[in-house]
């Protein structure tokens, strides 16, 4: 599918592409077991585990060849090979194009979130298919065959922990012959009977010299139990979009990665296997003859149960869908009469699918996303996503020590700031102990509703000296805000803004370096700077528009935004109002935002936004009393609104203190 594929080709946007990358450059140089890790300061004296070490060494040998806009198309390449041989599996299954496009068509809508990351689920995708094309289609799979599953699974296993699904199929296939063998002894058919148990001795022979072979790797036995060690952490099923279980009586709604269409039609998929398989069951039990045998089929029923489960337990094994889709189309192959219709009807519901797959997985709001970039499609990687500009000044300032940064951004930063910055998590969840994510997810919402004392003992438990903040209009990304409390810490000041990000230095005698290369970063830029008062984005505005257009502290669209201010229309006033409010608001230009937002109170006194910007506004720019005022009027229009009640709270602690100061 074309929309999927375009996906695949847009600029690099996969998180976790970026320490598979920088992991890559530690294990090209033949150390696969160095003695700290190289990005994160949270688990800097634990080793990292080279359980991808393969795939993570031909990625960044690839960059090294290709560059960034290679990874691109090495995506892209991976995505059509993948495609292109579920749909010849497909083909081969059901004797037609059109059964064959359905499939495909299939297999992309409940796969696509695992085909749009350049991960190594790619390889593992990828390799189940050249498995089951190699020796679970066959039923006498020949030597060669088996020594070439065997280098797959070699290879496999350095390149993903997921191999152990490779083993797992040919456990099922193997017990799936030896049922069917059972089945056939019992009903008194022997050669159908000696022909499973071949079949069934051959997948299990694979099975051991496949489980013997995956030893040779760096962590030996232990990259079998990958899955379990990392299971039993319970950090990784705080991911929802990766390992959130599906629920065949219940959709989720809110889940990217399986949304309700997705729901629908697996439930549907698995719905007709099942009845189908009963179907043959049901037969078997009734005629016992070599034919119901045949069609009963031991090995493609055990396939499918395994699929089935799999993909019960995590969303991120959907992709195996194709095994019990590869069982109905043998069953329809199988059929002496095809209706002379259906290929009509497969066309049409490819088409359906077609259609609907990339309005109902939001495919519009990933194209966005690249329309938002400067560059659009010409950009390498989602430089406005991972707040290039952010991650460039910490660069170019030279700044060290310990980092805190979204989640998301844990990768990038570390990948072009380690280890100078080292950051406080990132994709790698088996490898970071439950108490850092944990802690993770307590400084992020903190750190933006508060209160500051929680914010304030977590950051100084791992000793952070840099704050990396986001600061996403929810209209882009909702729930990507985070480090405003910063801005109320005496004990932080601001060193960075820019219209997406901000950066926090903390005030201590450990950061004064650090706080001089910030001073000699901006007077070689001749940007105004006051290390006591911290960063001023309105004054930087002002007086070096030239390097505000460059780090994108301005608004998007201002010019734009400004037009509409001064235009006709009250209803575009009043959007380019609101939108240049929240900005102001964001990048710290509290005189701005508070005389846009009383502008609006004026005519709209009931809004909640511009009400509790207002408090805002008017505790940083040193009026208390007046923010203590305009938080009694915000909790009375909004008493239902629990931060009505924090925003009161921060306004009376202010205002005492003034008269404390006062008296």
């Amino acid at each position: 599918m074309l929309p999927l594929l375009a996906l695949c080709l847009r600029p690099l946007a996969t998180d976790d592409t970026w320490w598979h990358l920088a992991m890559g450059a530690v294990y090209a140089t033949g150390d696969l077991w160095p003695k700290e890790d190289p990005l994160l300061h949270t688990t800097v004296l634990r080793p990292p585990v080279p359980h991808e070490w393969l795939f993570q060494v031909g990625l960044y040998a690839w960059h090294a060849l290709a560059g960034f806009q290679g990874l691109r198309a090495l995506h892209g390449l991976l995505a059509v090979g993948i495609l292109a041989s579920a749909f010849a599996l497909f083909r081969r299954a059901g004797g037609d194009v059109a059964s064959a496009a359905l499939a495909t068509a299939i297999f992309v809508c409940l796969s696509w979130f695992r085909l749009v990351q350049l991960r190594p689920d790619l390889v593992s995708i990828a390799a189940a298919l050249a498995l089951y094309a190699l020796v679970l289609a066959p039923e006498r799979p020949g030597a060669r065959r088996g020594v070439a599953a065997l280098g797959l699974l070699l290879v496999w296993c350095n390149a993903h922990s997921v191999f152990l699904v490779g083993l797992a199929l040919l456990l099922a296939g193997a017990a799936g012959a030896l049922a069917e063998a059972a089945l056939a002894r019992a009903a008194g058919l022997p050669e159908p009977a000696r022909a499973a148990l071949r079949r069934a001795a051959t997948l299990g022979a694979l099975l051991v010299a496949g489980a013997l072979v995956t030893l040779a790797n760096p962590r030996g036995i232990e990259q079998h139990l990958t899955f379990a060690t990392e299971s039993s952490v319970g950090s990784i099923w705080k991911i929802r979009d990766d390992f959130h279980p599906w629920n065949p009586f219940a959709p989720i709604f809110d889940l990217t990665a399986f949304t309700p269409f997705s729901w629908g039609l697996i439930d549907l998929l698995f719905g007709v296997w099942l009845v189908v398989a009963a179907g043959r069951v049901v037969r078997f039990a009734r005629r016992r003859d070599a034919s119901s045998l045949a069609a009963l089929d031991g090995v493609h029923l055990a396939l499918g149960a395994a699929a089935l489960v799999a993909c019960l337990v995590a969303v991120r094994f959907h992709w195996l869908v194709f095994l019990p889709l590869l069982d109905l189309l043998r069953r329809w192959h199988a059929r002496e009469r095809a209706l002379a219709a259906a290929p009509l009807g497969f066309a049409a519901a490819t088409a359906l699918l077609a259609v609907a797959m990339p309005r109902a997985n939001g495919f519009a709001d990933f194209f966005a996303e690249v329309a938002r970039e400067p560059d659009g499609w010409r950009s390498a990687y989602m430089d406005e996503r991972y707040c290039g500009p952010g991650m460039r000044f910490l660069a170019n300032a030279g700044l060290e020590g310990r980092l805190y940064q979204p989640f998301n951004e844990g990768g990038f930063l570390g990948y072009f700031l380690a280890p100078r910055l080292r950051t406080f998590i990132d994709g790698r969840l088996d490898h970071v102990p439950a108490e850092v994510l944990d802690d993770y997810l307590t400084i992020r919402r903190a750190s933006r509703d508060g209160p500051a004392a929680t914010l304030r003992d977590k950051l100084d438990r791992w000793g952070i000296d840099v704050f990396f903040a986001d600061a996403f209009p929810a209209s882009e990304y909702p729930e990507r805000t985070s480090g405003f409390e910063l801005r109320r810490m005496p004990e932080w000041a601001t060193a960075y803004v820019s219209r997406n990000c901000a950066v926090y230095l903390r005030r201590s005698p450990a950061n004064r370096e650090n706080f001089a290369r910030v001073a000699a970063y901006y007077r070689e830029h001749g940007v105004p700077f006051d290390p006591s008062r911290g960063f001023d984005a309105a004054r930087a505005l002002r007086e070096a528009p030239s390097f505000a257009r460059e780090q994108r502290i301005e608004a998007r669209d201002a010019s734009k935004l400004k037009a509409w201010r001064r235009g006709p229309d009250p209803a575009r006033r009043r959007e380019a109002r609101a939108a240049l409010a929240d900005h102001a608001w964001r990048i710290g230009d509290f005189a701005t935002s508070l005389s846009l937002d009383e502008e609006w109170l004026a005519e709209e006194p009931g809004a909640f936004d511009p009400a509790w910007r207002r408090v805002d506004a008017l505790l940083a720019l040193g009026r208390p009393r007046d923010a203590l005022d305009a938080a009694h009027a915000l909790a009375a229009a909004h008493p239902e609104r629990i931060e009505s009640q924090r925003w009161l709270a921060r306004a009376e602690a202010a205002a005492a203190r003034a008269n404390a100061g006062a008296s």
